[in-house]
């Protein structure tokens, strides 16, 4: 087999949708949408080589990954559930050598029915879209972008 040279082996699940709610207490909420895209780089390059893809984590499990801590450990900032995503990514699985997270936070605000902010309808408002991209390599220092 001749040599072959990876320059870039990372791979993800792109476009992950979720709706966040914090509840504030009584009849009071508080909604963010986030688009997140998660990318993972492995330390083997066996799937290429040899077809063998034991290593992989699976597309869903990354979508499921990012739904699981949005609901253990909320949403507060995009860089922060970033920063979040990436720490688990590398400490559950010692065969990722660098996760890269791209995060965009929309919110939403109350609907105004009387004059009055209703307490927990909303719409989507593009007004302030925050993002980040957020990468850590192991061992390494995350960046936030």
């Amino acid at each position: 087999m001749a040599d072959i040279e990876f320059t870039n082996t990372e791979y993800g699940k792109n476009y992950v949708r979720l709706l966040h709610i914090r509840r504030l207490g009584g009849k009071r909420h508080d909604i963010r949408e986030l688009e997140v895209s998660p990318s993972l780089t492995l330390a083997s390059k066996k799937d290429y080589l040899l077809g063998d893809n034991s290593d992989i984590i699976a597309t869903d499990t990354q979508k499921n990954t990012v739904y699981a801590l949005a609901k253990t450990k909320g949403v507060t900032t995009p860089e922060k559930f970033g920063l979040d995503l990436c720490a688990h990514f590398l400490s559950s699985f010692s065969h990722v050598t660098r996760a890269k997270v791209s995060v965009t936070m929309a919110p939403w605000r109350r609907i105004n029915v009387d004059g009055k902010d209703h307490a927990h309808a909303f719409i989507m408002t593009q007004d302030a879209v925050r993002f980040c991209h957020v990468e850590q390599a192991r061992n390494g220092t995350p960046v936030v972008h």
